[in-house]
């Protein structure tokens, strides 16, 4: 069995942990707010499920032998939504049971965060509203009423200015990360400039509410006080933010991401028009999250199909077009094998005759030698002396 290379699973923990990392810096904000509100228990509970978290999903690893590494921020971050969508006065074990599903049910069985087909807090949200709903719902006020429970009774909050404050500043019973309103803009913000990709869902989810509260109220008061009411009840922008661009549910193509935070947005208030809880946008975002590859699959739009063509054609130009410059750059191979050959040719030529000039040189030396003087008398040897 091949393992995957070293660089490949460097580049994956570097963007998730990236991705995690502007997602603490967006938590802050109304971490913050909570605590102003709520006090030292914000801090517990949300400890609490960060270190269930933590705990899970380590243990889980080192029992499924698997590589991922968990030091990519994603823990504090879901454990940290999770807490976040509670009230403060829920009981330990709640962010306990909350997180505990959100790591062994919603990103083991799958491997890594990456591969999770859903936003492991908004499921650990609904499975909490599920099992225990007059837990989740009870933010301890005595005299005041959810803006969400408002609405689903038909009540409103009129059109008195101090009201729509209030709904902006969180002055309203609340979970304790959804409460300000202009906090969660804040955020919204700080997502826009910072991942403009992530942030398209986001925008098209929250026009589609706008559209719905407007077109459809639930109020009598008028079509702003139902604007006001939708945007600041429950856990709907806190959810849109956090989980509509949450990156491993997102789809690939920037048509269908927004395509599919639009569908969500419709999903969610119809949820909430006709659902049994008082709020329900976790449900909508489980639903929508399970739709992701659905859109992904839509057929391509003419500019996209314009944009793959030119890319295909500008791939093709690079590997087959090579510049002049290069081109003089290289020697000619036909012509330096010719002037070899013309070398080597002239080097022959001039050995051959070099040679065959030695050759004559010797034969007129041994045709001198055996060639004997006809004008010289012989010397024989063996006579008289006179003679």
């Amino acid at each position: 069995m091949e393992k995957p290379s070293k660089p490949q699973k460097s580049q994956e923990f570097t963007e998730i942990r990236s991705v995690m990392t502007d997602y603490t810096m967006m938590l802050a904000a109304p971490l913050i707010f909570a605590l102003f509100l709520y006090g030292e228990r914000v801090l517990m509970l949300v400890a609490v499920s960060v270190l269930t978290c933590v705990i899970c999903r380590r243990l889980g690893h080192k029992i499924l032998k698997s590589q991922e590494s968990s030091r990519d921020f994603s823990s504090f971050v879901i454990g940290t939504t999770t807490a976040l969508l509670l009230p403060s006065g829920a009981p330990w074990w709640m962010a306990v049971s909350g997180a505990f599903f959100a790591i062994v049910i919603c990103v083991l069985p799958f491997g890594s965060i990456r591969k999770s087909p859903f936003v492991p807090a908004a499921a650990a949200n609904a499975f909490l509203t599920i099992c225990w709903s007059d837990i989740v719902f009870d933010y301890n006020v005595t005299g005041k009423y959810s803006l969400a429970e408002m609405l689903t009774n038909n009540t409103s909050i009129g059109r008195n200015s101090i009201a729509y404050f209030e709904a902006f500043t969180g002055n309203t019973p609340s979970a304790m990360g959804t409460g300000s309103i202009i906090a969660l803009f804040g955020v919204l913000i700080f997502l826009i400039i910072r991942r403009p990709k992530n942030s398209v869902p986001v925008l098209t989810f929250l026009s589609a509410v706008v559209i719905m509260a407007i077109l459809f109220p639930r109020v009598s008061t008028g079509r702003t006080a139902s604007l006001i009411m939708e945007l600041c009840s429950g856990s709907l922008l806190f959810s849109a933010i956090f989980f509509m661009s949450y990156p491993t549910v997102l789809p690939e193509r920037m048509m269908p991401r927004a395509l599919w935070g639009f569908a969500g947005g419709i999903i969610c208030m119809l949820i909430r028009y006709f659902g049994v809880f008082e709020d329900s946008a976790c449900f909508g975002i489980v639903l929508t999250c399970a739709m992701s590859e659905l859109f992904d699959n839509l057929p391509l739009t003419k500019k996209e199909k314009m944009r793959i063509t030119s890319a295909k054609t500008e791939t093709e130009e690079v590997v087959t077009v090579v510049p002049d410059e290069v081109l003089n750059e290289i020697p000619d191979i036909s012509e330096e094998t010719e002037n070899k050959e013309e070398s080597k040719t002239e080097d022959t030529g001039e050995a051959e005759e070099i040679i065959t000039a030695e050759n004559e040189t010797l034969d007129a030396v041994i045709s001198e030698e055996n060639t004997v003087n006809e004008n010289e008398t012989p010397f024989i040897t063996g006579g008289d002396g006179n003679e």
